[in-house]
């Protein structure tokens, strides 16, 4: 039986089940990389930090972080894992964010945009600029939906309620925020080719099979699905145990292996949407 650490998402670990596990958890980090230029000695928020390892590492360059997420479990798993002074671990939505207005200098969301529902988009954005002081800014990163999915596909990520593409993304960030820039993250010819074939979508499957999927549950009768759910688990589980993983290729693939880009290249990995509050200065003499 699998404990709950065990089921835990996209984190450190001292043993990778797989390459491209691996590789997920190092494009994941690389947004807390990124971020580091903008959050030394400034007062951070972070918004769905999952199990908090993004906010830990980001802790020894801030003046404070404050770190939010809806599951009850990861805020508990965070307090256990990494408590420090510099540090505030709350259950909290990005819908509804326990600060004052105008209270952080840098608020970053890292793969979050993509599992709100498109209505609520812009609440939680307002929300974010509403706890942002003057000048300050916010960062979000999200999967880029031209390599994930097929045209007219829907998301195959059950936890995804929309994913994007550059310009819905801009325009999405631009309608709550002043000065928005987007930049894409690539890997190494060997990372792109390890997330190319992790999220590859099968045509037939995604046109054709699936659709089929509910017309074919209401002919068969339960009994004959109820033992080829079994069969697809049984071959899973063999293939777990065949796959090798060459040893080399943990210390061939690295972070430094990953770039942001000024740029959005068609196949990049994930989208990094830079928003800055503007400045509002106050004019001498004004009324």
């Amino acid at each position: 039986m699998k404990t709950f650490e065990n089921r835990l998402p996209v984190r450190p670990r001292k043993k990778w089940d797989s390459v491209e596990q691996y590789v997920e958890y190092l494009r994941h980090f690389m947004a807390y990389k990124y971020v580091k230029k903008f959050v030394r000695g400034k007062s951070v928020l972070e918004i769905g930090c999952g199990t908090g390892y993004g906010a830990n590492y980001l802790s020894q360059f801030v003046s404070n972080i404050t770190a939010i997420d809806i599951s009850k479990k990861y805020v508990i798993y965070c307090h256990t894992k990494h408590k420090k002074e510099k540090m505030t671990f709350l259950r909290a939505s990005g819908l509804d964010i326990p600060l004052k207005d105008n209270s952080i200098d840098v608020a970053m969301s890292f793969q979050v945009i993509e599992h709100i529902e498109p209505k609520k988009v812009r609440g939680y954005l307002s929300e974010i600029k509403r706890v942002l002081r003057d000048g300050g800014v916010f960062v979000a990163s999200t999967p880029n939906k031209k390599l994930r999915l097929l045209p007219f596909q829907k998301p195959w990520n059950p936890e995804h309620k929309k994913e994007y593409g550059y310009n819905d993304l801009k325009k999405t960030l631009s309608n709550v925020f002043e000065e928005v820039k987007v930049y894409g993250l690539k890997g190494s010819e060997e990372i792109q080719s390890i997330e190319r074939n992790r999220v590859k979508q099968n045509p037939l499957k995604v046109y054709i099979i699936k659709p089929l999927i509910p017309l074919i549950k209401k002919m068969l009768p339960h009994i004959i699905l109820s033992k080829l759910k079994g069969m697809n688990k049984s071959i899973v589980r063999d293939g777990k145990k065949r796959s090798l993983i060459p040893k080399d290729t943990f210390k061939k693939i690295r972070i430094s292996d990953f770039k942001v880009l000024p740029y959005c290249p068609k196949d990049c990995l994930d989208f990094y949407g830079v928003c800055k509050e503007e400045l509002r200065r106050k004019v001498k003499g004004s009324i």
